[in-house]
């Protein structure tokens, strides 16, 4: 029943989000610090296929079990199985449905430099800031550019759990990503951006089965051979935000727009990864 409890898994559990920007163009002045709190929520073009693929999946091995040889327990067929590995890999790798709360702190250690440390439900990562150009005084209105690059990891959720304790497997997700902020201060107490951003992500999903099929030994390692245990997918895109407030405390709103691209060989066949995805988030951020 453990493939059982894995497909039963993919509706309801999927990996961290990646991490939104939250940045509205302007380091964090010498000296001072930034810290602040948000969720995103991310959903995307697969998402609709890969949970129901999951569920249907699910529904197809409650229906056709069969006695395992000796007639100890239900066992299921190789046929049976692969719909079921196919969706746990791709809600895995392409997130579909994922969300994640961090918080975060920064801390400008030069002028026009600052660094940011993360940490949430499904990850952490760390990142530096360079603002080329613009005003870097916060009670200065202006426009100002960004540039930060980062590092990050992110887990599987549940999901990877189960494949983790379950299969004794791996999952892991590890983000390096850059992005381009642009922003405008209104007065003290508004900013508006639009950013261009990119992150590689590289993947590791190694799932040894421990699972009760009736198969014939040398086709199942065969096709267990054919299926990638790493890879990479290349997301692009941009967002647009803003924030509101006072000299120290800002309430902000950020909408990402996310393209992914990437393949993988999943059970000797070659999936696709590509997908379009909508990550709204929401944050608040102080500044002392």
């Amino acid at each position: 029943m453990r493939l059982l409890a894995l497909a039963l898994t993919l509706a309801a559990s999927g990996c961290a989000a990646p991490a939104f920007l939250g940045n509205t163009g302007r380091v964090t002045p010498k000296g001072d610090f930034r810290v602040g709190v948000g969720t995103a929520y991310q959903v995307n073009t697969q998402a609709a296929d890969i949970v129901k693929d999951g569920r249907d999946a699910a529904e197809t091995l409650r229906a056709r079990t069969t006695a395992c040889p000796g007639g100890t327990g239900d066992c299921w067929t190789v046929a049976d199985v692969e719909p079921v590995v196919d969706a746990a890999f791709r809600f895995a790798l392409v997130a579909p449905l994922s969300t994640s709360t961090m918080i975060s702190g920064r801390y400008g250690f030069a002028p026009g430099f600052d660094g940011g440390l993360r940490w949430g439900s499904g990850g952490y990562g760390a990142d530096l800031a360079w603002q080329p150009f613009g005003p870097r005084d916060a009670s200065t209105p202006g426009l100002a550019g960004t540039l930060i690059v980062g590092y990050g990891k992110r887990s599987m959720g549940t999901l990877g759990d189960v494949i983790k304790d379950v299969f004794r497997g791996e999952a892991g997700l590890t983000d390096w990503s850059a992005a381009f902020v642009l922003g405008r201060q209104w007065k003290e107490f508004a900013h508006t951006y639009a950013a261009a951003r990119y992150t590689l992500t590289s993947w590791t999903l190694t799932v040894i089965p421990d699972l009760p099929i009736i198969y014939d030994a040398a086709e199942v390692q065969q096709r267990l051979l054919g299926t990638d245990g790493s890879g990479s997918i290349h997301t692009t895109g941009g967002a647009l935000g803003g924030a509101l407030g006072y000299k120290h405390v800002f309430v902000g709103a950020e909408l990402n727009f996310l393209w992914t691209a990437g393949n993988a060989r999943l059970l000797g066949r070659d999936r696709d990864l590509g997908s379009f995805g909508l990550m709204p988030a929401l944050y608040l951020y102080g500044q002392f």
